[in-house]
């Protein structure tokens, strides 16, 4: 008799058990659903297509291509300027040259023309520590100067 008290009671703790897990699980699932609705579909398709109508792509490709040119002639600017003063000194500071390599990447990137192109090139060619001395110095303290030579 006292087997059978211990199964039953086995049992019942089993049945508690599982109907507890069960209701913590649906809590749970409910709790989720609250913070979570459903998405309907259509009506974020319908959304999304009324989007589309509003916006003109035509403008929005324009004004792309607008941009790009803008940088395009940014970056052509900056790599003049920065060889025209390169040939200048003689050298060229390898972390500037360096930089001059990403802007042309870009630049190349954008549709550059060939006279970037040669820029770079002489650029590629220069020294990278200065002909008169001091390896550590750059081309872009505007203290230094190459000495005169006559």
């Amino acid at each position: 008799m006292n087997f059978l008290n211990i199964e039953v009671v086995t049992a019942l703790a089993g049945l508690a058990a599982g109907i507890g897990a069960s209701s913590i699980t649906t809590w749970l699932l409910n709790r989720y659903d609250r913070r979570h609705p459903a998405v309907d579909m259509d009506k974020l398709v319908h959304r999304i297509e009324e989007l589309n109508a509003q916006i003109d792509l035509s403008t929005v490709a324009d004004k792309l291509d607008a941009l790009n040119n803008a940088v395009k002639e940014l970056a052509y600017l900056r790599i003049r300027e920065r060889h025209e003063k390169a040939m200048r000194h003689g050298w060229l500071h390898p972390n500037e040259k360096h930089v001059l390599e990403q802007l042309y990447s870009a630049y190349h990137a954008l549709g550059g023309n060939g006279t970037g192109t040669q820029m770079i090139e002489d650029i590629r060619r220069l020294p990278s520590i200065p002909p008169w001395g001091d390896p550590m110095s750059r081309m872009s303290d505007e203290t230094v100067e190459p000495p005169e030579t006559y």
